[in-house]
């Protein structure tokens, strides 16, 4: 987000009048642990630094570091839980928000973090995710079975046309839970979830792909058999990146990759430990055990004919 010379203006005044200078430098080390506030002004330490100029230095830097819904986000918990042990009110509180949210922004009361406003943009770490830094998140990773032989079967406008399609469902399906394309290949990719119940956001997404493939198999699909897919989801902590192949060593795609080689099936949801013990008991009791690995244990959903 680009932050305007007013909006900077505004949060400096918030911080002149809501603490003193000695205040507002242990906000900024809440951020910026080695700030020097005397370094960055140019004041000589035996000299006190005016409120105005301390607050318009600090605003700057926290800017300049990429800082500033960080700073936001204090300014928040220290309006609800108190600073040092004291009370404190941070005014203009309200209209900051106001600011941020007309530039496309909203704040996220159970991360406490601001995320864009899906309605008016969406990329793919929510506007909030940091470079290096790890975060839970759940993983759906959809794969189409036979790709080699579906490409070199059908002419490229049906291969094009099937995947398009297949690509429109998923993207229905996810963007209703707020998800994320994290990785997308002609033969599939992988999606992210992080807000809200993440896992059961990604089975309730990848049941409705797979659910809609079987709808799709029957009515629209211009292959001459149903396209097969397999659908694995997976949870842990990963390292956000914007760097795909960084994103592929990780652990958690190391997990995935092992549920798509030895346990996924076509027309079937294979799901993960982690993710079956978040999940609501109902739609828990829809996956079936397929023992364990070393490591591991794996469930499964499969829709098929009722018998």
């Amino acid at each position: 987000m680009q932050i305007s010379r007013s909006l900077a203006n505004l949060c400096a005044r918030a911080l002149i009048e809501s603490m003193n200078v000695r205040d507002m430098r242990h906000l900024v080390k809440r951020m910026i642990p080695d700030y020097d506030l005397y370094k960055q002004s140019g004041f000589p330490e035996s000299f006190a630094i005016p409120s105005i100029d301390a607050a318009k230095q600090i605003i700057g830097d926290i800017i300049n570091h990429n800082l500033f819904f960080q700073l936001i986000q204090n300014l928040i918990h220290m309006n609800q839980e108190g600073f040092m042990g004291e009370k404190i009110r941070i005014s203009y509180l309200n209209d900051i928000l106001k600011e941020i949210y007309n530039n496309g922004y909203l704040f996220d009361s159970e991360n406490q973090m601001f995320v864009e406003n899906p309605q008016v943009q969406i990329s793919r770490n929510w506007g909030a995710l940091q470079e290096g830094e790890s975060y839970t998140l759940a993983f759906l990773s959809i794969d189409i079975i036979g790709n080699t032989k579906i490409v070199k079967k059908y002419s490229k406008e049906i291969v094009e046309t099937t995947y398009t399609e297949l690509n429109y469902i998923v993207q229905n399906a996810i963007d209703k839970r707020n998800g994320r394309f994290w990785m997308w290949e002609g033969d599939g990719g992988v999606i992210a979830f992080f807000f809200r119940n993440k896992n059961e956001d990604a089975i309730l997404s990848a049941m409705e792909i797979m659910n809609n493939i079987f709808l799709y198999n029957r009515t629209i699909c211009k292959l001459t058999e149903p396209l097969k897919i397999r659908i694995s989801v997976h949870s842990g902590v990963c390292e956000y990146t914007d760097k795909i192949s960084y994103f592929k060593n990780m652990g958690v795609m190391k997990t995935i990759s092992e549920m798509e080689k030895n346990h996924s099936k076509e027309n079937s949801i294979c799901i993960s430990y982690p993710v079956r013990m978040m999940l609501d008991g109902f739609i828990a009791n829809q996956f079936t055990s397929l023992g364990s690995s070393s490591t591991s244990k794996f469930y499964r959903y499969k829709l098929e004919w009722k018998k």
